[in-house]
């Protein structure tokens, strides 16, 4: 009944509801944290009008699931990357070179431009007029501003997860903070299923758990990232299971079932915090949405077809919408209060943005095969091969009807492949 996987792939429907989650999830950030920083998540008291507390009250519940969206980030991204992982290492094709080489690609094309264009903003934030006042009623970011976050283990902690000093400062930055979770997960993952061939893979996941440990050692703002790192590798072992393990979808409810069961007895009985349990539900919740679509085979409907057009650029909105929107509201130079104002200075905020995003894509994020194939170049220490400009066919009809089908194939493969990306 329980089996694993024996070949790689995701059904086209489930491909564009993924799609449509990874672009709908970017954007839930980009709200959550616009919120954030605009008005500190506050909704507006009893002196204002009724008018005002209903549409501010509807702004906060359409925006307050920032932190969930990246739980599901989470889950797809295991799907996504982890379970292909486990598949092929199962079937013996997992390839080093190949592997590495496609999260790199995704990862450091996008993130290493976003960490200096989120030093820039921090900069320039810096020397504006009203960054003191900012910093003061941002208690998150006055915080992150205390002498004793520029320690020596706090800027080696920065420098390992993939992060700048200046991100130190942008202690709210959960999009920025979870593309380095990534990274480490990729590792992490691959490391667990090379183990068996080498026991230098021992001492690397031996190694990541000792970088875990030492950040929530240095963490001296409470916010606990060292065990968060691992806590979310589990949520983000999830969508690896479930890609990675076939099972009967009744098999599946009644294992999703005892699993928020059980969550909700340990958050009963104290040993599970509510935030961690909640995270735990989001991240099953995730899982089970991905098996009954997978099941259903229902297709995304036509009029939510551009919504997933999101996803291509979702990853370049994660890496640079932070630092942006604390430049555009340190820029904006006043306190902010709760008027149909404001909801116009809101919008201002966001749509930057979403348009620097898109540019971002364009600029860095589409590359990433051409990136990819040159590190696979790069790694075998071979160079890139040279297509044939003409191919003379033979004749034979039998003969030229294996071709079209070989071709067939691999654009098959392909297509397969850039879905796992």
């Amino acid at each position: 009944m329980i089996k694993f996987r024996v070949k790689t792939g995701v059904p086209s429907a489930l491909s564009d509801w993924l799609d449509l989650v990874r672009g709908l999830a970017a954007v839930e950030v980009l709200l959550f944290h616009s919120y954030q920083l605009l008005f500190q998540e506050q909704l507006p008291g009893a002196s204002y009008g009724t008018a005002i507390v209903y549409v501010y009250s509807a702004l906060w519940a359409i925006s307050a699931h920032g932190p969930a969206a990246v739980i599901v980030f989470f889950v797809l991204s295991g799907y996504l990357v982890g379970g292909p992982a486990l598949v092929r290492a199962k079937i013996g094709k997992l390839n080093v070179v190949d592997y590495f080489s496609a999260r790199a690609s995704r990862l450091y094309v996008v993130l290493i431009p976003a960490l200096v264009l989120s030093l820039v903003f921090y900069v320039s934030a810096k020397h504006l007029s009203g960054w003191q006042m900012f910093v003061d009623t941002h208690q998150h970011l006055q915080d992150g501003s205390k002498p004793a976050s520029y320690s020596a283990a706090t800027a080696l902690c920065n420098a390992l997860f993939l992060q700048t000093i200046s991100c130190s400062t942008f202690a709210g930055n959960l999009a920025l903070w979870s593309l380095s979770n990534e990274f480490w997960y990729y590792l992490l993952i691959f490391a667990f299923l090379s183990v068996r061939k080498t026991s230098l893979w021992a001492v690397l996941i031996a190694v990541i758990f000792f970088l875990f440990a030492f950040a929530e050692h240095s963490d001296s703002t409470g916010y606990h990232t060292g065990l968060k790192f691992f806590f979310y590798f589990v949520i983000w072992s999830f969508g690896t299971l479930v890609y990675a393990i076939s099972a009967p979808i009744l098999l599946w409810s009644v294992f999703f079932l005892l699993g928020l069961a059980g969550t909700f007895a340990l958050f009963s009985t104290g040993l599970l915090a509510q935030w961690a349990a909640g995270d735990v539900a989001i991240g099953l919740v995730t899982a089970a949405a991905i098996v009954g679509i997978e099941y259903a085979k229902i297709p995304l409907p036509s009029f939510l077809h551009f919504g997933k057009e999101t996803a291509k650029w979702s990853f370049s909105l994660y890496a640079i919408h932070y630092p942006i929107l604390v430049f555009l509201n340190v820029v904006s130079d006043t306190p902010h209060d709760f008027t149909m104002g404001s909801i116009g200075l809101d919008v201002a905020f966001i749509v930057p943005c979403l348009v620097l995003a898109f540019i971002f894509y364009l600029l860095f994020e589409r590359h990433t095969d051409a990136v990819r194939a040159w590190l696979k170049d790069v790694a075998t220490r071979r160079p890139s091969q040279q297509v044939p400009v003409s191919l003379k066919l033979p004749a034979d009809g039998a003969a030229n009807k294996n071709i079209l089908s070989l071709q067939t194939s691999k654009s098959s493969e392909e297509k397969s492949s850039k879905l796992l990306r």
